[in-house]
């Protein structure tokens, strides 16, 4: 067993390296981690029927036009095929005159490695979409429009978009990986190239009541990576708890956000709210934020999983 997992770590880690690219412009969301569709197709949880996850964020909130952004994941679960299918929709709203949108089908299957490791191969594909409107921008010097060095009309893009990841899972411990936007090998004003991701998640059981769930998640971009540390406390899985981080590494761990988030699990809603705080010498420009989400679950006990994962 031990060298069937070594030998799938080293292909997993091996693709993803190979298909490394340039900078970040994905929707980076801190209560992501509660539904992984939109950047992990392998990220399909065993929900036994339904479940669908709504998020908002609203960027720079003291700031006129600031941006705001939405997920919305539906994603079920047929344990009879191994097989997670789901939607996602993601939307990027970037202030007065530039609009993303990102829907997609995923699609999950699932191999049994034991009693309680799972692997899942995931992959997505969709549609990415790109608006900006030039005119809406004001300029400092608007010599800029007309020397070319700025467009002057209204720009869209379409283009075809697939994501691939993959997820070792127990009801203890999650790692993951994935590569979005594979068929983009360049970022433009319109479009999203590749990002790779990486994560992991422990829960430790602290007593009947209590459990404990540090993270760890890193997103590159060519130049750019992004750090996030993140510790969640649950009180019997009903309320929750947790402060992330995301350090600077390459300013000596310097300023960068930090996020306080709270939720509560009643009946088969889920509902969380995350408010962001930068300091240091980001504070200025970057200004706090504020993350809601909602989910709601069906579930079917004749066909419920034999474990659920923890989120």
């Amino acid at each position: 067993m031990y060298f069937v997992m070594k030998k799938i770590l080293i292909f997993v880690s091996a693709l993803f390296m190979a298909l490394s690219a340039a900078a970040q412009q994905d929707l980076m969301l801190t209560q992501q981690f509660f539904s992984r569709v939109n950047k992990n197709p392998a990220g399909i949880g065993n929900i036994a029927d339904l479940d669908v996850f709504l998020l908002g964020r609203y960027q720079w909130a003291s700031m006129d036009d600031s941006p705001k952004s939405g997920v919305l994941n539906v994603q079920t679960f047929r344990d009879n095929l191994h097989s997670g299918f789901a939607v996602s929709m993601a939307y990027d709203n970037l202030g007065v005159a530039k609009q993303m949108f990102n829907p997609k089908l995923a699609y999950a299957y699932q191999f049994n490695l034991n009693d309680e490791l799972v692997l899942s191969l995931g992959l997505a594909a969709g549609l990415q979409y790109g608006y900006f409107d030039a005119a809406k921008y004001t300029l400092e010097d608007e010599s800029e429009r007309s020397d070319g060095d700025f467009p002057d009309d209204k720009q869209t893009k379409f283009s075809p978009d697939f994501d691939f990841g993959a997820e070792i899972v127990s009801p203890q411990f999650l790692v993951g990986a994935s590569v979005t936007h594979l068929a983009q090998n360049e970022s433009t004003t319109l479009m999203n190239s590749r990002h790779i991701y990486v994560y992991g998640r422990y829960l430790f059981n602290i007593n009947e009541h209590f459990d404990v769930a540090p993270m760890v998640s890193w997103m590159n971009k060519e130049k750019v990576n992004v750090t996030e540390l993140n510790v969640t406390g649950f009180y019997n899985r009903l309320f929750w708890g947790g402060l992330t981080w995301h350090p600077d590494l390459v300013d000596g761990l310097g300023s960068n956000p930090v996020a306080v988030s709270a939720g509560l699990e009643f009946l088969n809603f889920r509902i969380g709210y995350t408010f962001d705080y930068n300091f240091g010498k980001v504070a200025k420009y970057a200004g706090n934020a504020h993350e809601l989400y909602i989910s709601y679950s069906v579930r079917n006990k004749q066909t419920a999983p034999d474990y659920e994962r923890f989120e």
